[in-house]
This record gives C-alpha cells, structure tokens and sequence, in this order.
C-alpha cells in the first residue's frame, strides 16, 4: 500500500487501517520511528505474525534500535520470536574462478579452525568477458538467526546492551554473519576481502 502524506495517509494510519481488518501476517516495509515500532509491537502482542526490517549492522543491533525507538524492553522480550540479518557480497564467476592460496596478511584476523583451513577450496576470479574483467558474477547472501530463548528474552528484559544480546545469542548457537561469509569463502563461492569489506568482525 502506498502512503501519501498529503491526503493524511501516512505510514502509521494505514497500518492501523491494516490491523482493523485483523489479518493473521502483517509485513511492514520498515520501522523506522516510535509510532511504527509500538504498532509492531502491540499487533504482534495482540496474536498477529509481524515480519519487518530495519537497518542495523547485525541481529543484536535490532533489538537495541527498536528499544532506542522507544519500545519498552518487556514488550519485545514478550513478542520477538526471531532476527535475520543480512548482507549480500559478490560471488566468485563460475567462468574464470581459479583456485589460489591466500597469503598470511589476507588470513590476518580471521578465526579459522585448522581442520577448516586444511579442507578450504579458496577460489577468485581472474577476470574474464561472462564477469566484465571483474573476477565477480553475481551475489550471494551471508546470513545470521538470532533466535529469542528464554535466556535472551531475561537479557531483552534488563535492558542489556547489543553486546550482550550478541555475545548470549552466541552461545545458543547463532552463527555470525562473519562465520556464515567464511564458510562461503572456504566453499570457494566468495572471497576473504569481500567478506571483510562487508561483514563485521565478531571481536569488534
């Protein structure tokens, strides 16, 4: 539904003219003041499946923002189900890829198993006519689920930071966008600079 501010129909009353309808899913194109953020919440509060974005750097970071927005922590501790983040980063062109040894500095900084290091199929593209000489074609997504236990919920509750939030997701199991990417690089589907360029490290 598209808004027009000029006629009154702003973001917040058309998603209050949704709700009335009581739809079982509501998907809102993005969050992104206080008025939204607590219609999200109470819908999902009152039995609907919200699904959103905002703009963020990683999972834990969303649910700062929405606390930041000024959705009380208790509200989201009880209605947040679950957060993807997303990045997408080129692929390596299936035309022209070959397979290299990255050098000391490029692996610098990356957590890396060494049985991981010892299976790796490195893998760049040395440019050809299918990629525009660019070594890429295409992208690929790297991924992390942040899923609200009952752990992260108490944390959500305390008002802890992002950090926090980050560092308890973690230890249920949540991979990082930055572990998802570096198993796309030792797959030989990206590259270790693309994955630096456009992930953050799980250390910062």
């Amino acid at each position: 539904m598209p808004v027009r501010p000029e006629t009154g129909l702003t973001f917040s009353v058309a998603l209050r003219a949704i709700l009335r309808q009581a739809p079982n899913v509501v998907m809102i194109g993005e969050i992104r003041d206080r008025e939204t953020a607590e219609i999200a919440v109470n819908a999902a509060q009152t039995g609907h499946l919200v699904f959103s974005t905002l703009h963020t750097n990683d999972a834990a970071a969303a649910l700062a923002r929405l606390i930041d927005l000024g959705v009380k922590p208790f509200l989201l501790a009880a209605t947040l189900r679950a957060v993807v983040a997303q990045r997408l980063v080129r692929r390596v062109c299936s035309a022209c890829q070959r397979s290299y040894v990255p050098t000391p500095a490029e692996l610098r900084g990356l957590v890396l198993p060494a049985e991981a290091l010892k299976e790796a199929d490195w893998r760049r593209g040395a440019g050809c006519p299918e990629c525009h000489g660019s070594g890429f074609r295409g992208r690929i997504g790297v991924y992390e689920l942040l899923v609200a236990d009952e752990e992260l919920r108490r944390l959500i509750y305390g008002n802890v930071t992002a950090a926090q939030l980050r560092e308890a997701a973690r230890r249920a199991g949540m991979r990082t966008m930055r572990e998802d990417g570096l198993r796309k690089t030792l797959a030989g589907l990206t590259t270790i600079d693309e994955i630096a360029a456009h992930t953050v490290g799980d250390s910062d």
